[in-house]
């Protein structure tokens, strides 16, 4: 269930392979009518996952819906080359992150660990889209169709070992669930390391160099994510966590005087004397 939707990511992807190599009908940028459904799936199971207020079975299923959202603009102008329309994918990625970051401050108060990796997982949909060497190169490539079977199944390795790194997360007890957060968050990086070299052979310019830059653009673009969201996190428990000096003034106990031996001839001793009491005039 914690890796089901990335898994159907990937298939939105791939079932997209065929439909384009044979030019079939129905196609709205990249987008193909299978990919389409299978990326409706999942944004209808994060629906559905926020109706039943978020169980921790189904966690990775809003950060995956909102991850769909941004694929379906992307691919619906990717083939549009005016400027403007760069700049509006830009400010539309930012507005489903801050969507998907206010939602992480609400579960931040169950588990600050876990709204850390909810970020993670919108920002590790982004490794389920991967190029398609067959119709998506600039020039003709050799073995573009293994290419292709190769960095899907590289995909769905991906989406293995996250639903692995998630269900551990869940079931970790509250000492371990920091350290289950530190290695979703490391996959979240080492995806530039797994999927550098994609890129570069798809434009036909792969090298070390070409290698270094793509993953460098990788770690950048999930580390402003991750960072702000470390960041706000902090800031919400520091927030949340009065001090002391906030708190209100504790009442003073009431002590009831005691008779008690002083050892220092200058401190007080308290005594209690019975009122004697007053007699009636007859």
């Amino acid at each position: 269930m914690l890796g089901a939707p990335f898994a159907v990511l990937v298939l939105a992807t791939l079932s997209a392979w065929p439909w384009r190599a044979l030019q079939l009908p129905g196609m709205i940028g990249t987008l193909t009518p299978p990919s389409i459904f299978f990326m409706a799936i999942v944004v209808a199971g994060a629906m559905y996952a926020l109706q039943r207020r978020l169980p921790l079975g189904m966690v990775t299923w809003v950060p995956a819906g909102q991850g769909a959202i941004v694929l379906l603009t992307t691919s619906f102008v990717a083939d549009t080359t005016e400027p403007f329309v760069g700049i509006a994918i830009i400010i539309a990625y930012v507005l489903i992150y801050l969507v998907v970051l206010g939602i992480a401050m609400v579960v931040a108060g169950t588990s600050t660990p876990l709204a850390i990796a909810f970020v993670a997982f919108f920002v590790l949909t982004q490794a389920t889209r991967f190029p398609l060497y067959g119709v998506d190169a600039p020039s003709p490539i050799s073995a573009s169709v293994l290419l292709t079977i190769v960095v899907s199944f590289v995909s769905f390795s991906e989406v293995v070992l996250l639903a692995w790194l998630a269900r551990r997360l869940i079931e970790a007890p509250d000492d371990e669930t920091p350290r289950a957060c530190m290695l979703i968050v490391g996959l979240v990086f080492a995806h530039g390391l797994i999927a550098g070299w994609e890129e570069p052979l798809l434009r036909g310019e792969f090298s070390f160099v070409e290698f270094v830059e793509q993953f460098f653009r990788w770690f950048v673009f999930a580390g402003i994510q991750m960072g702000m969201a470390w960041g706000l996190l902090r800031l919400r428990n520091s927030w949340s966590s009065e001090p002391r000096w906030a708190d209100p003034t504790p009442e003073k106990p009431s002590v009831a005087p005691t008779l008690k031996k002083s050892l220092d001839p200058t401190e007080a001793i308290i005594i209690e004397t019975p009122t004697p009491r007053r007699r009636r005039r007859r």
